[in-house]
């Protein structure tokens, strides 16, 4: 074999060489695309799992809100007659009883957005848009919440024939007192919490519940894979 051949022949197996590495590497390109897109569709999959408790949740909200309204409506509206306390006790309740319900109705919203979304970084953001909401609503919510039993109590005394308005004005006063100054402090408790790193970095994290921390999750893995096959 000649020098000329010995090229030749040298150059032909380099050429193999060549295109035997490329069909490889196209393959294993093909194989992490494959790879990322199942890793992608999983951790979707996974993360609108995550939230099926949250819509539960807020469906039984949403129906706790409508029963809620309907006894207060019922409250008042037979009572306009006795006094303006009774239209007082019921209209409150019914406005912290529409809250409930239009709160659960965005965020069923948020959480179709999550589920109707493609694209991993989509997901994110709608997921990000719930945990934002779900943080105000808490609050608003939960504060609302440590005032509103005080018109709830007084209507479940006037159905029982007690006008504490009218027979122990007094009560009134030291109830009110009694739920702001509970509401004001346990406020007081959470803002100071907020801003100690031991207590208010798990807060912060938790603060949208569960399932949306567990949604979160499971796309934070799916980037993390994606950003590793970079």
């Amino acid at each position: 074999m000649d020098l000329d051949t010995l090229k030749t022949t040298w150059k032909s197996l380099d050429e193999r060489l060549a295109r035997i590495e490329a069909l490889q590497s196209e393959a294993n390109a093909i194989e992490r695309a494959r790879d990322a897109e199942a890793r992608a569709s999983a951790g979707q999959l996974a993360s609108r799992r995550a939230l099926r408790p949250l819509a539960i949740g807020l469906g039984l909200q949403a129906i706790a809100g409508v029963t809620l309204a309907t006894i207060a409506v019922a409250f008042w509206a037979k009572r306009m007659d006795a006094g303006a306390q009774f239209i007082v006790y019921g209209v409150l309740v019914q406005a912290y009883a529409v809250a409930l319900i239009a709160s659960a109705g965005h965020e069923l919203s948020l959480i179709r957005r999550v589920r109707m979304t493609g694209a991993v970084l989509d997901m994110q953001g709608a997921l990000a848009a719930l945990r934002r909401w779900r943080e105000t609503a808490g609050w608003v919510l939960g504060l609302a919440g440590g005032v509103i039993w005080v018109p709830l109590l007084l209507m479940g005394l006037a159905v029982l024939g007690a006008d504490v308005w009218t027979e122990r004005p007094s009560l009134i006063g030291w109830l009110a007192l009694w739920a702001v100054g509970g509401t004001a402090a346990v406020w007081a408790i959470l803002r100071w919490a907020e801003r100690h790193p031991r207590f208010g970095a798990p807060m912060r994290a938790n603060a949208a519940g569960q399932s949306v921390r567990r949604a979160e999750l499971a796309l934070a893995d799916v980037r993390a894979f994606e950003a590793e096959g970079r």
